[in-house]
């Protein structure tokens, strides 16, 4: 314990007498651990369990896409393609989704990824305010699945959520807003239940509930405004599985139901794709299929953020250790061991990448923070949405990613400063005290 403490102040001593070196090991080390953790927190937003998606380790996603059958291939130009994706109906949804064993809870949702065809404009009955939202169809499952929390008002009942094709669409519709859309529409502190807003086509719209703004960040859950989901709206449907079931349990008991579907319809051969929350964030926007191609997709990413400035400090390290061979010489020549003289190397590294660390910590608050548009939309292939996201205190503070960042980084230093200090150790005493300054 004496040794440690003896080695951590000749480390700061080092700091003082060697401050270009310090300060390039400390910015190296920062800016790997800044970059690192930047990833870190942008994966660990978009796959924990935290509000308002507090399901996410147990979500799973259905979606349906519809081949043309050989014999209807000549429909290619008209449907752009041989194949489309298609919605549930509201039979299939209720008969195949809420009825599936396996599941604890089933919703139905359509997606924003199209931002041109979600984005619509809301305005007062007077038409003085006039405000682009981001919409989705919803049912009233979607309120239990992710737990949004209700300023004013309440979620659709089971009734209201999910309109047949029978259904006669009402003159006025039901919708439930986001508390920054009512305080833009109506002023804080006014609770709009009941009353009427207008959209396209001059159509109406009566809020029945508020619910707190959400991050775009949690993008399977996010929106402006939701309505209920009509016959033809719904894009995906989300299973949060019970205690004990497996995503393979969900595609078993669909396999069946696509297969009778597949012989009842002449046209179209239906093939549906099913993905766990972690698989759908991970693989967006790339054709990922499996776990392997994600990770050899971000492997590129993880080369460069650390091994690249591995290599530099390691660099740096044995440019230093040349300088003190001669010291190193006197020491092993007065009985020091080499595992005594690499073991103050090492604290004097780890004492640079501890400063390293909460330096680094810093730049990433400031990073996500100042940035946090392009670095969300960047690296966590956010669907292309009109606000910029809101950035949670639990997506930033968690210590529990700072302290892998800061681990791995600890290691990859360790290693970059082992090889160059072992190296250095090895020379004969008379060439390590011999050696020019």
């Amino acid at each position: 314990m004496n040794k440690l403490l003896i080695y951590v102040r000749q480390a700061l001593h080092m700091m003082k007498e060697e401050k270009l070196f310090s300060g390039i090991y400390i910015a190296g080390t920062a800016l790997a651990i800044a970059f690192t953790m930047v990833m870190a927190v942008v994966y660990y937003a978009k796959l924990a369990d935290i509000e308002p998606e507090v399901n996410r380790s147990r979500t799973v996603y259905v979606t349906m896409r519809a081949y043309l059958k050989e014999e209807f291939m000549y429909l290619d130009k008209e449907f752009g393609g041989n194949y489309r994706d298609k919605t549930f109906s509201d039979t299939l949804i209720r008969k195949w989704f809420y009825e599936m064993p396996c599941a604890e809870m089933a919703a139905c949702l359509t997606r924003i990824e199209d931002s041109g065809a979600r984005n619509i404009s809301l305005r007062m009955e007077d038409g003085k305010k006039i405000l682009p939202v981001a919409m989705r169809n919803v049912d009233a499952n979607f309120f239990k699945v992710y737990h949004h929390k209700f300023v004013y008002g309440r979620p659709f009942t089971d009734a209201e959520g999910l309109l047949s094709g029978e259904d006669a669409a009402p003159d006025v519709s039901i919708a439930i807003i986001s508390l920054d859309v009512a305080e833009k529409l109506f002023g804080k502190g006014v609770n709009p239940v009941g009353k009427i807003l207008n959209y396209y086509d001059n159509a109406c719209l009566r809020i029945v509930g508020v619910i707190e703004p959400t991050s775009s960040i949690a993008s399977e859950s996010y929106g402006q405004l939701f309505l209920p989901c009509e016959y033809g709206d719904s894009e995906r449907m989300v299973v949060v599985l019970k205690d004990g079931c497996t995503i393979d349990d969900v595609r078993n008991f669909l396999e069946g139901k696509v297969h009778r579907l597949n012989m009842s319809d002449k046209e179209w051969e239906y093939h549906l794709q099913v993905c766990s929350h972690a698989q759908l964030m991970m693989s967006r926007g790339q054709d990922l299929s499996s776990w392997k191609d994600i990770f050899l997709a971000l492997l590129p990413k993880v080369f460069v953020l650390l091994l690249v400035p591995a290599l530099n400090l390691s660099g740096l390290v044995a440019a230093r250790m040349k300088r003190r061979l001669p010291e190193m010489g006197v020491r092993k020549a007065f009985g020091a061991h080499r595992r005594e003289l690499l073991g103050q190397i090492i604290v004097e590294n780890m004492v640079l990448t501890l400063c390293g660390g909460l330096v680094g910590l810093i730049i990433t608050w400031l990073l996500l923070y100042v940035f946090r548009s392009w670095v969300f939309f960047a690296i966590g292939n956010l669907p292309g949405q009109t606000i910029e996201p809101l950035v949670q205190g639990e997506m930033l503070f968690s210590p529990l990613i700072f302290l892998i960042a800061f681990l791995v980084c600890a290691v990859v230093n360790l290693m970059a400063t082992l090889v160059p200090a072992w190296l250095s150790l090895r020379n004969p005493i008379v060439k390590s005290m011999n050696q020019k300054k």
